[in-house]
């Protein structure tokens, strides 16, 4: 119960990996469809041991399915594999377009007006969905190489990105005109229903903030940086919208560069971050980063 309580907290039913469901007075029990227990990622026929970072709570089927494959299997009719992270396994869906959405593909055809109308009186059925937005601000001062760039567009290829037009404040109500050495990067993912979907846009604000710690401000290829995370809610698409059109509330974010990574409180009370932070109404600095990648860059520096 001990790793149920740590994985999700007060929940008493939630969704495993793959998608099915337990319950958390259903530990071990193979008579109910919601029965679960602890399975490893890593298999120990593989090397994997017996910790917290290398066990998964999942129903049983999904265990039974799961068993020691390595490193893909299928479970739930999905596919999956495990990857190393850093110095631990995590379970990910596999890259590859699953069977449902090849299905999706092929049955879409904008030059078919069934098909087309079809999927559009689709889309017209979710549109009153709560939505959650992570936005991500990435502050620059004084770039010294556009690389620095292209690998945040890299880091962030899968989510939306812009340039927002910024000018300093100097003051007593006044925008300066004169152009500003500071660059803006927003990052926006308008549809993160699962918290795993907040942790995954979370690790890589950490990487990122490993890389310009350990490397990109110390080898002087930026002179300040900042990273601000934030998730908002929204009852429907309107709203977010509206609401977002102006870039949100990471937009109107003034002050210095404190050359490190601040989170909001959706992102802490939806990640591992809430075991160190408290939620506060403010965003919150999360100052972390994946330590041998950093002691690695750090080698690279010190070798120039």
């Amino acid at each position: 119960m001990r790793l149920w309580v740590k994985s999700f907290g007060k929940e008493t039913k939630v969704q495993d990996f793959a998608g099915r469901e337990i319950a958390k007075g259903a530990y071990g029990d193979r008579n109910s469809q919601y029965g679960w227990n602890v399975d490893h990622i890593l298999p120990q026929s593989k090397g994997g041991t017996t910790a917290d970072h290398n066990l998964v709570c999942c129903n049983i089927k999904t265990n039974d399915e799961k068993a020691d494959k390595f490193p893909c299997f299928n479970a739930n009719g999905k596919k999956f594999e495990i990857i190393r992270v850093q110095n631990h396994y995590e379970i990910k869906p596999a890259a590859n377009v699953t069977q449902q959405e090849k299905q999706f593909d092929d049955e879409l055809n904008f030059y078919d007006s069934a098909s087309g109308l079809r999927f559009f009186k689709k889309l017209k059925g979710i549109q009153n969905k709560k939505r959650f937005v992570g936005s991500v601000l990435i502050r620059i001062e004084k770039l010294q190489n556009n690389a620095v760039v292209d690998f945040i567009e890299a880091l962030f290829s899968e989510e939306n990105i812009s340039y927002p037009d910024f000018k300093p404040y100097i003051g007593y109500g006044l925008i300066s005109n004169r152009p500003s050495s500071e660059l803006r990067i927003l990052v926006t993912n308008y549809d993160m229903p699962q918290k795993d979907d907040i942790s995954e846009l979370l690790n890589r604000c950490i990487l990122l903030n490993t890389y310009f710690s350990a490397y990109f401000y110390p080898l002087d290829y930026v002179q300040s940086y900042e990273i601000d995370f934030s998730v908002m809610h929204f009852d429907d698409k309107n709203k977010m919208y509206d609401y977002m059109k102006n870039g949100g509330e990471l937009a109107q974010i003034k002050g210095g560069l404190d050359n490190t990574l601040y989170i909001s409180d959706l992102v802490i009370i939806n990640t591992e971050a809430k075991e160190k932070l408290s939620e506060t109404g403010k965003l919150q600095q999360y100052d972390y980063v994946y330590s041998q990648l950093s002691k690695n860059l750090k080698k690279e520096v010190e070798g120039r």
